[in-house]
């Protein structure tokens, strides 16, 4: 957990004030505390706003700072958000591919090998509330395809051994070919995951080089709430899905260096004008 703990030494008060202090005896010095741990919060917030993280990220935290006052003159901002420090200290190397240990969405392809479908989700020009935007040319072609849609759920076994198709995409080998991969205890059978079954409209195809991360992408939805999406395969043993380490952003030490001088300044002018 991050935090902060904002209060007024109150040794050198306490003698000149006298034994009883509190925020009838100091009503401003009372507020001042209260507005500084205010606006620690706020600006801790805005820092979060400002980081180089995903909107996702940056919302959760964000959400996660919580402010309270302890005392007459002290009070506490905390975060309890479970990436907080290492976003401060920085984060090694990640390689995604982990996530293939654990993921009962898992397929196999014929030669045993695990692999997950990823979806990417591609945000529309000038918006960046939940992806990053695509560049104007690729959605002035995207938004002309035929929407693909959702029309049914069904089942599918956890570990399905699957063909991939360039066109077809995936294509389960049959059940005769199927071969154990997680069971259900208590069926014994193998357990079922939930498949969601697609009317396919058009994909967008032959793009130039640079823009070839949107090959392939779909457009999905209704006409008031569009997505656009591209699927890439996360296969095992491949040399990709490494996030490379990324450096600490120090946002608390910079909410530090920036509130703390102006806290002292607050408290020193509301025991001037008399707490």
């Amino acid at each position: 957990m991050s935090q902060f703990k904002i209060s007024v030494d109150m040794a050198d008060v306490g003698a000149q004030a006298g034994a009883i202090i509190n925020a009838a005896v100091l009503p401003r010095l009372n507020q001042a505390v209260r507005a500084v741990v205010t606006a620690t919060q706020a600006n801790w917030a805005e820092s979060v706003h400002r980081a180089r993280l995903w909107q996702g990220e940056k919302d959760a935290y964000a959400a996660s700072i919580q402010a309270k006052m302890t005392g007459d003159f002290e009070g506490l901002v905390w975060s309890e958000y479970k990436y907080a420090r290492e976003i401060d200290d920085g984060r090694p190397a990640r390689d995604l591919k982990k996530y293939l240990d654990t993921s009962q969405k898992v397929r196999r392809t014929k030669d045993g090998r695990r692999f997950l479908i990823i979806p990417f989700r591609h945000g529309t020009p000038g918006s960046t509330a939940h992806a990053p935007a695509m560049p104007t040319e690729v959605y002035d072609a995207a938004k002309l395809l035929k929407s693909s849609k959702i029309v049914g759920q069904g089942q599918r076994a956890a570990g399905e051994v699957t063909s991939l198709h360039p066109v077809w995409g995936t294509q389960p080998l049959g059940k005769k070919k199927q071969t154990p991969f997680l069971f259900d205890r208590t069926t014994r059978q193998h357990v079922m995951v939930p498949r969601n079954i697609y009317q396919w409209g058009e994909r967008l195809a032959g793009l130039p080089k640079s823009l070839s991360r949107y090959e392939g992408m779909v457009k999905t939805g209704s006409a008031k709430h569009t997505q656009y999406m591209t699927f890439r395969i996360m296969m095992e043993g491949s040399k990709g899905w490494i996030i490379p380490p990324q450096p600490g952003q120090k946002i608390v030490a910079g909410v530090v260096e920036r509130m703390q001088p102006l806290a002292e300044r607050v408290f020193a002018e509301a025991l001037k004008r008399g707490g």
